[in-house]
Parts: C-alpha cells; structure tokens; sequence
C-alpha cells in the first residue's frame, strides 16, 4: 500500500520543481530585459537619406546592373558602423531639387508620414548636381535659390514645426572633368555650391554639412562615387558632429 504521505510529498515537490522550471524558462526576465532594451529601442533616431543617384548607389561601371552591392553605399555603411542609428536611403537616380507645387507637396505628405516613427527623425537632403547638369547654364546661386525654395517650404510642414523632423542639407561633392562634365561653367559652378548652401543654411537657420574639401573619388564620368568614394563619404559623415539627436 502506498502511504498517502509519501505520495502528497512527492506531489508537492514535484510541483515546486515544476514551478521553477516554468519560472526558470517560461518567465525569464533576460527575455524581458532583451526585449525591452532592443535595438530600436535604444536608437536615437532615424536618418532619412534623400538624394539623387550618388545617394541611391549607382555604378555607371556595372553595366548589367548599374548599381553597387547595397553593402557598399554610404548610407548602408553609415547604418553598420553608426550603433543605434536607423538609415533609410531614399535615393533616385536623375533627382533634381523638387521645385514644382506638386513636387514640394508630395514630399511634406512623406515628412508627416516620417514623423509617425517612434524615435526622433532627420531628414538629410543631397541635391542640386543634377540642376547643374541638367541647366548648363545654372550658377550655384540658381540651385541654391530651388535648395531654399524647397527648404522654405517644408519648413512649413507640421512635422518640421513641430520638431518631429529636423532638416539638413547636405551640399553634393565636387564634380570633375570627365564624360558627364566637359562644361567648364558645371566644372566651375560645382565649386561654389559650398558658400552658396552655407549662405542659405545661415538664412534659414538650419544645419549644412559642406563637403569641399572631402575630395570624394568619382568615377570616368566626374560625377558618381566609386567604392571609395562611398565608403569615404560615409567615414566624414561618422563624424560625431554629423550625429546629434
């Protein structure tokens, strides 16, 4: 005969053991804590990357693709080597600054969708080469005067207002000679694009990064980033002055 005692001994102990396995596995606050303090958590913010094809990655020495690996561009080195940063690269390919009342429009409809994210946003914008290309006879002023057009106008924008979204600029690296840039006045103008962002950045009262003097290595074309040229634009860009909240 089984003695009742034994057996509600037994009961018991197997249920205490039962207990702390299940607390021990099922309730384990390293969970918790791992959950809590994740990553995205912890990000100070998001980068919103928004440019023409230097910032979406284009290769103009790939022929099949015309595009580098996505590990190579800027803005993904930027995201692998900046701890808690997220980077969006919201590059294209022929991009001139957004001029037109539709154009401006559409992106303030982008800031307040940006400005739903959980943590702070920035918005950094790189454009004006294609305006020199594609307008010959553009000087650095006529492009810098679309650059404070566009930012005049998102800084009407709720989410720019309300400090959800900061703007920076960002003045596009040197053109070179090359097949894309036989035109001295591009060759020249390119040059004065520093002064004339940092002018308007004063005006407005926003952040410039200026990159004159990066010397950013480009391919034949004079115009696009080879891989060095990525990997050193995104290493000036680590800079921690380029990084505040």
């Amino acid at each position: 005969m089984i003695n009742q005692k034994a057996v509600e001994y037994i009961t018991t102990y197997c249920g205490i053991i039962v207990k702390i396995y299940l607390s021990k596995h099922f309730f384990d606050f390293s969970i918790i804590k791992r959950s809590y303090f994740r990553k995205d958590r912890l990000m100070p913010g998001t980068i919103i990357c928004f440019g023409d094809s230097n910032t979406e990655g284009y290769d103009p020495t790939n022929l099949m693709t015309l595009h580098y690996p996505e590990e190579l561009c800027w803005t993904s080195i930027l995201a692998e080597n900046t701890d808690g940063w997220q980077v969006e690269n919201h590059g294209l390919c022929g991009r001139e600054i957004p001029h037109g009342a539709g154009q401006i429009s559409y992106i303030c409809r982008l800031l307040d969708d940006w400005s739903r994210k959980p943590s702070p946003v920035q918005l950094w914008i790189m454009l004006g080469t294609n305006d020199l290309l594609m307008n010959p006879l553009f000087s650095a002023e006529n492009v810098s005067r679309r650059m404070e057009k566009l930012v005049s106008e998102l800084m009407k924008c709720p989410a720019v207002k309300s400090g959800s979204v900061r703007l920076t600029i960002i003045v596009p690296p040197l053109m070179q000679y090359g097949s894309w840039v036989t035109d001295e006045n591009i060759y020249t103008e390119s040059r004065k694009m520093d002064a004339a962002y940092s002018a308007l950045s004063e005006r407005l009262g926003i952040r410039c990064i200026c990159t004159g003097t990066w010397d950013i290595p480009v391919c034949s074309d004079g115009v696009h980033f080879t891989k060095d040229g990525h990997r050193i634009f995104a290493e000036r860009l680590m800079d921690e002055k380029h990084f505040r909240p």
